[in-house]
């Protein structure tokens, strides 16, 4: 490959990188089935997403497996910045009390879920590195084709929940 293949420092870096996005996901995975658990209409909506968080998990151990066997395929990619990734985490955690709390209406849940895999897309992880492996690369397009997917279904859900509401108001 290039001239910037990793380096012992490059690999610690970037497998602590997908340890904290593999954590992300579980916690999104738990605030989904918190969410599953509050509104059971949405039970097997919620399930599904904390589901797919969780399949999201285990394609990241994967990758840092990939990583760490295949060194030589790989180079530095775009730097990801830990602090963003570990306030992102913080955040998830606290959406979970605040949900527990009662504080998160069903339309606040729904748009912030949508941000959330917004903010996942935007964040181009599948960047920090560069690869011609393609079992990597199938791990990293599947997550970020269902995080697109999952942004979509939450967007109609809110699209829905505002029809309904538009309509119950004109009656």
């Amino acid at each position: 490959m290039a001239e910037t293949m990793l380096n012992v420092t490059d690999i610690d870096k970037i497998t602590n990188v997908l340890e904290i996005m593999k954590l992300y996901e579980l916690a999104l995975s738990d605030f989904y089935k918190q969410c599953a658990d509050v509104w059971k209409e949405d039970r097997e909506f919620w399930d599904g997403m904390s589901h797919a968080e969780i399949q999201h998990a285990e394609n990241i151990q994967k990758m840092r497996e990939i990583l760490i066997n295949k060194q030589g395929s790989f180079e530095v990619g775009r730097p990801f910045n830990l602090v963003v990734l570990r306030t992102a985490l913080a955040g998830a955690n606290e959406n979970r009390t605040r949900l527990k709390e009662g504080a998160l209406s069903r339309e606040k849940v729904l748009v912030l879920a949508r941000d959330i895999e917004q903010s996942i897309l935007e964040s181009r992880y599948a960047e920090i590195v560069k690869t011609n492996d393609v079992e990597y690369q199938s791990l990293i397009k599947k997550i970020v084709s269902q995080t697109s997917d999952h942004k979509m279904m939450l967007q109609k859900k809110i699209d829905d929940l505002k029809t309904a509401s538009i309509k119950s108001s004109s009656l």
